[in-house]
């Protein structure tokens, strides 16, 4: 199973390639931009392994209008609208891909609420979130289909 993991550091591939055993694997990009392209170099990536918060990127490599999420959630308060973005830049990540077309599984390592992972699995279809870091759960998410 080949997976792509999307994340601002290096935190979730050390942990796939020592925790998640054999079966799998994996490419890395840390950015959208670098996920479009290990998209384009490898049409078997299978799932897609986010992170949700990318505190570490710098605005240049986010997706997502600051300026106008300023204007529209935090009156007018840019460094908000930056937090925010990074805050939710995994899943603006996936709405990104999902528009260009990419219908992988996206597994999250999240504590979502029910109801924001009942709306992220509305938006983006197949979508898993696993609340900590448990091999054992996160590779059957990586493994099955959408529960």
């Amino acid at each position: 199973m080949r997976v792509l993991v999307i994340e601002d550091g290096d935190e979730y591939l050390e942990f796939a390639v020592s925790c998640l055993g054999d079966g799998f694997e994996f490419m890395h990009a840390h950015s959208h931009q670098e996920a479009c392209d290990a998209l384009a170099a490898s049409a078997a990536i299978n799932v897609f392994f986010f992170d949700l918060r990318f505190e570490r990127s710098t605005e240049s490599a986010l997706v997502g209008d600051i300026d106008a999420t300023a204007k529209r959630m935090f009156a007018g308060d840019r460094m908000r609208a930056r937090r925010w973005v990074k805050d939710q830049q995994g899943a603006l990540i996936l709405a990104a891909l999902r528009l260009a077309g990419h219908k992988q599984r996206a597994v999250f390592i999240h504590d979502f609420p029910p109801v924001r992972l009942a709306n992220l699995r509305k938006l983006y279809g197949d979508v898993l979130a696993v609340p900590d870091f448990n091999a054992a759960l996160i590779r059957k998410a990586l493994m099955e289909g959408s529960r």
